[in-house]
C-alpha cells in the first residue's frame, strides 16, 4: 500500500484499507506520506477504522494553525508536557501502542522530506511520533521537525504517493491511493481505477510524476476532489469514496495477486478500467 497526502481527503485511505480487510486480502506493507503516513501507521498499529474516523471528525484546522518554536526537537516530541498545539504528537502518544516504527505489526515506512537537501528521508525504524509529525509538517502550517541533525518536513514534496518506496519493500504488487489533487488529473473523469504496468513510462502533467506513477500496479483515485482539504466534517464521505474505488478495483487486484509469481512482461501499455 502506498498512501498519499491530501489532508481531510486522506480519510479515503481508510475506506480502501477497510475493504481489503473485509475481503481478507493481506497487506504486506504500508508506506505513507503526510496524512497517508499518519493514518497508515495508525491502521498498522491496530486502531480500528471506525475509531479513526470518529477522531477525524473532531479535528479543527485552527488547532493546527498555531506555530511552535522554529524547530520541534526530538526531546520536545517525547515530552509529555509538549505544547498544547502539538495535536499530532498527542494523538500518537495517546492512541498508538507502538513507540517505534519497527514495532508496528504491519511493516510500515513513513516518508518525509529533508528540508536542506530536498531528498526523501524514510523512516522504517526510529521514534514513531517523530516520523509521523515530520511527515505531516506541511510548510506554512507546521514548523520543521528536527531529528538527528536534519530538518524534516511533509513528505509530499518528494513522494506525493510513495509508490517507489513501496515497490522496494514489496515488489510483487503495489497499490497506490492518490487523493491530494485539487483538480481532476488527465486520467480522471469517471475513471477512478488505473491498472499500470510498471515498465510503462507515463508522460503527463508535472504533478503526476512518472517517477512514482510507474511504480504502481494499481492506482486508485477516489472521488474526493469535491471535499475541501480542511473539511474534516466530511471524513465519512471520503472513507466511502475510498471504499467504492477499492471495490471497483477488486477484480483487477485479485488477478494481479494470482499472477504475482509470474515474470513481468518486458514492455507494455497501461490498462484502463472505466467506472460507471
Amino acid at each position: 500500500m502506498a498512501l498519499g497526502g491530501g489532508f481531510s481527503r486522506g480519510f479515503a485511505h481508510l475506506g480502501v484499507l477497510e475493504v481489503l480487510e473485509q475481503e481478507r486480502i493481506p497487506i504486506a506493507a504500508i508506506v505513507g506520506t503526510s496524512i497517508g503516513g499518519l493514518l497508515g501507521a495508525a491502521y498498522a498499529d491496530g486502531i480500528p477504522v471506525g475509531k479513526l474516523c470518529e477522531l477525524g471528525r473532531q479535528v479543527r484546522v485552527r488547532d493546527f494553525l498555531r506555530f511552535q518554536s522554529p524547530a520541534t526537537s526530538v526531546e520536545a516530541a517525547a515530552d509529555k508536557d509538549a505544547p498544547i498545539n502539538d495535536r499530532i504528537g498527542r494523538f500518537v502518544r495517546e492512541w498508538f501502542q507502538a513507540r517505534q516504527v519497527e514495532e508496528l505489526p504491519i511493516p510500515t515506512a513513513i516518508v518525509t522530506t529533508d528540508l536542506e537537501t530536498g531528498a526523501p528521508h524514510v523512516f522504517t525504524r526510529g521514534p514513531l511520533e517523530v516520523a509521523v509529525r515530520a511527515s505531516c509538517a506541511f510548510p506554512g502550517l507546521f514548523k520543521p521537525v528536527e531529528y538527528q541533525g536534519r530538518l524534516l518536513i511533509d513528505g509530499c514534496g518528494v513522494a506525493p504517493v510513495p509508490t517507489v518506496v513501496a515497490a522496494r519493500m514489496n515488489a510483487s504488487c503495489v497499490l497506490g491511493v492518490a487523493v491530494g489533487s485539487s483538480h481532476k488529473s488527465v486520467w480522471s473523469g469517471r475513471n477512478v481505477v488505473r491498472v499500470i504496468n510498471r515498465r510503462f513510462r507515463i508522460i503527463h502533467r508535472a504533478m503526476m510524476r512518472p517517477s512514482w506513477t510507474r511504480e504502481a500496479d494499481i492506482l486508485l483515485e477516489p472521488e474526493v476532489q469535491q471535499i475541501d482539504w480542511k473539511d474534516f466534517s466530511r471524513v465519512d464521505e471520503a472513507r466511502a469514496a475510498g471504499a467504492e474505488a477499492m471495490r471497483r478495483a477488486l477484480p483487477y487486484l485479485r488477478k494481479l495477486l494470482e499472477r504475482q509469481s509470474q515474470p513481468r512482461p518486458v514492455a507494455g501499455a497501461a490498462a484502463e478500467w472505466k467506472a460507471g
